[in-house]
């Protein structure tokens, strides 16, 4: 007469570790992409932000004359709130514009570093008297 036993084979738990090893490492290599996407993203979003603001600021100035922040000069180092001591670097732009007379082109570029040098560029047409 066969006995039949119960349990599981040392085989069979082996089998069954590895594969839940497996899955887990799987899972946390996808937890460390998300992470640096977060942490890319909110950096991208602050970057628009202080662009967007230097836009705003200048653009409410009343009289805009040409001028160039992009070579050599600009904001560098600024944090996400515009103050010294970040990853930062703002720079801008004031020319004429070839649309028509009257509109000045300002442009606004943010500059920063994590994975790689990343930078954001927003573009407004004022007119002006």
């Amino acid at each position: 007469m066969i006995e039949r036993q119960e349990g599981f084979s040392y085989t069979e738990i082996l089998v069954s570790m590895a594969v839940i090893t497996v899955g887990v490492l799987g899972f946390s290599l996808n937890t460390i992409s998300v992470i640096q996407g977060n942490r890319n993203s909110a950096s991208h979003t602050i970057a628009t932000n202080l662009a967007q603001d230097k836009l705003e600021q200048l653009g409410a100035q009343p009289a805009l004359s040409n001028i160039d922040r992009c070579s050599g000069s600009g904001e560098r180092g600024i944090s996400a709130s515009g103050a010294a001591g970040g990853i930062y670097d703002r720079c801008w732009t004031i020319k004429d514009s070839s649309l028509g007379s009257g509109l000045k082109e300002i442009s606004v570029t943010v500059h920063w570093r994590d994975s790689g040098l990343r930078a954001v560029t927003l573009s407004t047409l004022v007119f002006t008297e």
